[in-house]
């Protein structure tokens, strides 16, 4: 039974690759169904298959070992489809940031979480979790944003704050055309207030934009940059699609952004010129970041 990370079905990649089979044969009694359990499959499958499938095939997998176990999903019991999508991005995000990979990511995955069945708590108010609507679907978190990350070998993006080198930021941003001499300290708070993604190169930050959002209507789309050392890569394009895939980022009305020449890197995305430019207004004060006071 999987209780902990020292658990014999993750003492190998070949006893984890049989607790899978296990998984899929609806061969676990219910009684070793533990979270731990959840948690090693949704390794499993994160390991094998890109996440979108492994979604696809661990909700398929939990409901058919439930079926087995004459589990019903009802409103009080039984398979809860945002604590499962939850769970898999938790658990993705992890897996992505350390590059871990079969029964390694599995125990990392164990040990930092086995014990912390509740964390969803962290997520979701009692009543949205208990909500019929989260159980039979997908529903948002409402306390704070979903960790994620992507990895193309070396190159990380990930929305982890402790990740950010505030002095790179800060750097970039200072000497850019839209913030001008920023204080860092201006800079580490704008970013406590928003939703951070962070681009790194085997550890070392290379680029950064932020998201300003009510995460339910409206995104504002940030302080893009990626490092010269690193332009002509494809790295803008690929930072900005991990942030608009967010999955506490979706279903916005409306997403807006400022740019003064990179308006084709945007179009990409869907961005244009305002439909009615008319109805929007502004307060703008170019040299905020220059003025003194005594």
């Amino acid at each position: 039974m999987i209780i902990d990370a020292t658990a014999a079905e993750l003492s190998t990649n070949e006893a984890f690759a049989e607790f899978l089979r296990r998984f899929e044969a609806c061969a676990i009694p219910a009684g070793e169904w533990t979270h731990s359990a959840h948690i090693t499959a949704a390794a499993g499958y994160l390991s094998t298959r890109p996440k979108r499938q492994a979604l696809e095939d661990i909700r398929a997998g939990i409901n058919r070992l439930n079926d087995s176990h004459g589990v019903k999903t009802t409103h009080a019991r039984g398979y809860h489809e945002s604590l499962t999508r939850l769970w898999l991005e938790v658990c993705d995000a992890f897996l992505q940031e350390h590059a871990f990979q079969g029964a390694e990511g599995a125990r990392a995955l164990v040990a930092l979480y086995g014990r912390r069945s509740d964390l969803h708590r962290e997520f979701y108010s009692y009543d949205v979790v208990q909500n019929e609507a989260a159980r039979y679907g997908w529903r948002p978190p409402d306390l704070k944003p979903i960790p994620a990350a992507w990895r193309r070998g070396d190159l990380l993006v990930s929305t982890n704050p402790r990740l950010l080198h505030l002095k790179t930021i800060h750097e970039f941003l200072t000497t850019s055309y839209w913030a001008p001499g920023i204080p860092i300290d201006t800079v580490d708070r704008c970013i406590r207030s928003s939703l951070p993604f962070g681009l790194y190169d085997a550890g070392r930050q290379v680029g950064f934009l932020r998201v300003v959002t009510d995460y339910t209507t409206y995104g504002y789309l940030a302080d893009v940059f990626v490092l010269e050392s690193h332009r002509g890569r494809g790295l803008s394009k690929w930072l900005i699609e991990c942030a608009m895939s967010h999955p506490s980022l979706q279903g916005f009305r409306r997403w807006q952004l400022s740019t003064r020449d990179a308006h084709g890197l945007y179009e990409r995305f869907g961005f244009h010129t305002p439909a009615y430019p008319e109805r929007l207004m502004e307060i703008l004060r170019r040299d905020v970041y220059q003025c003194t006071s005594d």
